[in-house]
């Protein structure tokens, strides 16, 4: 989330506490406290931690993820969002597993919702039926994100291994078709096309694609190095065009928006610094066990943002990221 849809999130949802949370939490990211003067702005909750692809660059679809395969049940979600549905303007539901094979999805962004929340969930669609779509517009989701990396089923599939291109599409329409059937606007479709070597020139293609079939916004976002074991080849998915490389591979700042802005959540309880601590090897507490507000600004994760602050680089997870998400994206496009 930009500044700026932090800005427009925080006028529809935001209310006295949420704003002197937002100033607070802005504060002390500005100023580089480890002990953050604020509560975090966003919540990135995993429903699953497992997925049905087999993409080639991710840790879960190359089966290398050590934590046990769960999914969280609505108690458990429950237990969260009553500690940070109050604080939080924003909640992010994915991380490192398919959404929709949580089979308590809709229940849990059904209860989100009474919080008065911006809620996003992103999805390969590969599931996202006439059922599910139903349930989905009916649940109030904000906005919807469906990984399209290609314009066709052969260019989609060069990534999305064991996905179907034609399935997002029917998935799209099928959102569409209940959007009209309610009446609502929501959720929002946004398409993410991560730029590669085998689909750059698939940009204009995946916009016209996107026209017709009614998506409301086009992310194109930069491949990343996640170095998480994942054994395949970066380079060779690396586009040809600098302007669709990720500036990270070449200069790293000692500077993180995540550890200030952001609360990430695994499936387990575990609280873990980002999304880029996929088998939790940084873990600073696990909400099932103690409350939030103590986790926060523990020890733990204090000496984790200074040592952000001083040497970034010599944190693995965070030696190729630069910590923001304007860096992520190539360009947004607003289709409608």
């Amino acid at each position: 989330m930009n500044f700026a849809e932090k800005i427009k999130i925080g006028l529809k949802y935001g209310n006295f506490k949420r704003i002197k949370n937002f100033l607070f939490n802005g504060f002390s990211k500005f100023l580089g406290l480890s002990r953050v003067r604020g509560y975090p702005l966003t919540l990135m909750l995993e429903p699953t931690n497992f997925c049905n692809l087999k993409c080639p660059l991710c840790p879960t679809g190359q089966g290398i993820i050590n934590r046990k395969k769960q999914s969280l049940s609505f108690e458990k979600a429950k237990i969260i969002l009553d500690q940070l549905g109050s604080q939080i303007i924003h909640l992010r539901l994915w991380n490192w597993g398919e959404p929709l094979l949580c089979k308590d999805i809709f229940k849990i962004i059904e209860y989100a919702k009474k919080y008065n929340l911006f809620i996003n969930l992103s999805t390969n669609a590969f599931f996202l039926n006439k059922d599910f779509a139903k349930k989905l517009v009916n649940s109030k989701l904000d906005e919807i994100i469906i990984s399209l990396d290609g314009a066709s089923e052969e260019t989609y599939k060069k990534y999305r291994k064991e996905g179907s291109f034609f399935k997002a599409i029917e998935a799209i329409q099928e959102i569409n078709n209940q959007k009209k059937i309610q009446s609502k606007k929501n959720p929002i479709i946004k398409l993410q096309f991560i730029v590669m070597r085998h689909n750059q020139h698939e940009i204009v293609k995946i916009i016209e694609i996107a026209n017709e079939i009614g998506v409301n916004k086009v992310f194109f976002k930069s491949v990343g190095r996640m170095d998480l074991g994942v054994k395949e080849d970066i380079t060779k998915y690396l586009p040809t065009k600098k302007e669709f490389v990720r500036k990270s591979f070449e200069k790293i700042e000692n500077k993180c928006d995540y550890l200030w802005e952001e609360i990430t959540i695994n499936v387990d309880g575990s609280v873990v610094p980002c999304c880029r601590d996929a088998n939790n090897k940084y873990i600073f507490g696990n909400i099932f066990k103690e409350n939030f507000k103590k986790i926060w600004n523990n020890k733990k994760y204090q000496n984790f943002r200074k040592k952000v602050l001083k040497n970034k680089k010599s944190i693995d997870i965070c030696q190729f990221c630069s910590g923001s998400k304007k860096e992520l994206t190539i360009k947004e496009i607003k289709i409608k």
